[in-house]
């Protein structure tokens, strides 16, 4: 399955340039069955030369939806489909910024019909789209225009796969010996976890994807690292867990990662969190940060994986709510702190400012680390008919997910004997914050 792709844009900065309009077109290998097209709002301003270019005015995307109202279809569209573009590192690499400004990693697979090209169809004097389109005689109307380049694109695409079947799809796939077509034949289509293990039977990879069976190919279709090749080539067995939801299955891997800690997941098992910071109360009434070591016993408001960037960011906070470098512990010795000399701090140190009017700007800085609400269930598609998976988030912090029966919704006491406790970390927060922004999910506040 492919997402044949196109973007058009500010600039070729993707640093500095947004996305003005994008294309999708979905296809199966032998027909396309769906698009998708619309200018984006870049909330900034299209160079004259780029507008004489492309043919995009500055009226015409003002009332165009900025990319954030987009990103939950281009999300759906792609997911478990390998994408596809003409020079698609260019293409690929706004997308992913784009996302990254809302905290989402946008990892797809992705195939160049430009490297492709090169590869099946040798001796071409250009092999920019345009030139390509007439000397294969492929219609490229609407050149420069994200559809127009799209359709080009698809066409090129078509050529390529009836020189070489296969290309990036399920036929080029050599399973390793340990696993049948059978097996992946059967994998669900569902959205959840999945296990790769080795004939010891140890799980060597964790995964998370809307379709399991799509992203369980693209895997075993992967030889671009010596560190893929070496998984494909240790995978005995495939497991999965069926979540239904996205939001659960992301929590549900980042948490098996780190407690089993799998061979091919190492960027993701060094996500270990050693410290957290804690509120506290001083003897004066003066609301406190602390920094300790993360144990089961005590909630942290967040974590960090080292002592040194949990006294980073404290310092940081600390400078930016103006609130004092002895109460959150950053100084420690007597008198007024550093951050009351340099006129920082307005004294908390040495009770010259209130408590109330401290503990008012020590709460403001909570709302930094905080959800919007306090007490909350996200709620979710869950793994069956009739189910819903539901996330807590209890006085600002994340405390873990259950499921539970769509008819028990309204019953407050089932919702919270249902939640299996997790670890609220980094990653957590991140994972509960770039989900709400992108996906808007239905909430109960409790």
């Amino acid at each position: 399955m492919f997402a044949i792709i196109d973007v058009e844009t500010t600039g070729l900065n993707s640093g500095k340039d947004k996305i003005t309009e994008i294309a999708i077109l979905l296809y199966d290998g032998k027909k396309i069955y769906d698009s998708y097209e619309t200018l984006v709002n870049p909330e900034m301003q299209i160079p004259y030369r780029i507008s004489q270019l492309t043919g995009i005015q500055n009226t015409m995307v003002k009332s165009a939806p900025k990319f954030y109202e987009i990103a939950k279809k281009i999300i759906q569209l792609t997911e478990g489909k390998i994408i596809v573009g003409h020079n698609v590192r260019f293409d690929y690499k706004f997308l992913q910024k784009e996302f990254k400004e809302y905290d989402y990693e946008y990892k797809r697979k992705t195939l160049c019909t430009v490297k492709t090209s090169r590869k099946l169809i040798p001796g071409q004097a250009s092999y920019s789209l345009s030139k390509l389109s007439a000397n294969l005689s492929i219609s490229h109307h609407n050149q420069h225009r994200a559809m127009g380049d799209a359709l080009a694109t698809a066409s090129l695409f078509e050529l390529l796969l009836s020189i070489e079947p296969g290309i990036g799809g399920d036929e080029a796939i050599k399973l390793p010996s340990a696993l049948s077509k059978a097996k992946i034949q059967a994998l669900t289509h569902e959205t959840g976890v999945y296990y790769f293990l080795n004939n010891k039977k140890e799980i060597i990879y964790v995964g998370k994807s809307i379709d399991i069976h799509q992203r369980i190919l693209q895997h075993l279709n992967n030889y671009s690292t010596r560190k893929s090749i070496e998984m494909i080539n240790q995978i005995a067995d495939i497991k999965y867990i069926v979540t239904g939801g996205e939001l659960t299955a992301l929590l549900l891997e980042s948490d098996e990662i780190k407690n089993i800690k799998p061979l091919f997941n190492r960027a993701q098992r060094r996500s270990i969190y050693l410290y957290g910071l804690f509120q506290t109360i001083d003897n004066g009434g003066y609301y406190c940060f602390s920094i300790a070591r993360t144990n089961t016993n005590k909630q942290a408001i967040t974590s960090f994986k080292s002592l040194k960037t949990a006294k980073e960011f404290l310092f940081k906070l600390t400078e930016d709510y103006e609130l004092c470098q002895a109460k959150n512990g950053l100084y420690t010795h007597k008198g007024a702190c550093f951050n009351y000399q340099i006129n920082k701090c307005k004294g908390a140190c040495i009770e010259k400012e209130n408590p109330e009017e401290y503990n008012l700007r020590f709460q403001h800085s909570l709302k930094q680390l905080q959800f919007q609400h306090n007490n909350f269930f996200i709620l979710e598609k869950g793994p069956e008919i009739g189910q819903k998976n539901i996330i807590k988030i209890e006085n600002g912090i994340y405390q873990g997910f259950g499921i539970i029966d769509e008819n028990d919704i309204n019953d407050r006491a089932i919702l919270h004997q249902s939640i299996n406790r997790k670890s609220n970390n980094k990653d957590t927060q991140n994972i509960i914050n770039s989900h709400l922004r992108l996906h808007h999910p239905d909430i109960l506040i409790y």
